[in-house]
């Protein structure tokens, strides 16, 4: 049985896309389909998730608070 032997490459995010890049079609395919598989890669934190569930009964509660998304983007655009 061939032993292995880890070795630590550090890489920036920039070289490791052009890395990915060239990898063979199957290969990227295989890739993506284990990142997209990675439990952990959407794993949200359960702070988060329920500042989220607070915001919705906010405006549901409240739904005068709420403006349209044309609006939300003035405002975000004027920061």
């Amino acid at each position: 049985m061939p032993t292995t032997t880890n070795i630590y490459l550090p890489l920036q995010f920039n070289q490791l896309v052009e890395l990915v890049k060239t990898l063979p079609k199957k290969e990227k395919q295989q890739l993506t389909d284990l990142l997209l598989n990675d439990e952990q890669a959407f794993d949200v934190p359960e702070a988060q998730k329920q500042f989220v569930r607070n915001s919705i009964k906010k405006y549901k509660a409240h739904p005068e608070l709420l403006i349209n998304e044309k609006d939300a983007w003035k405002i975000i655009n004027e920061q």
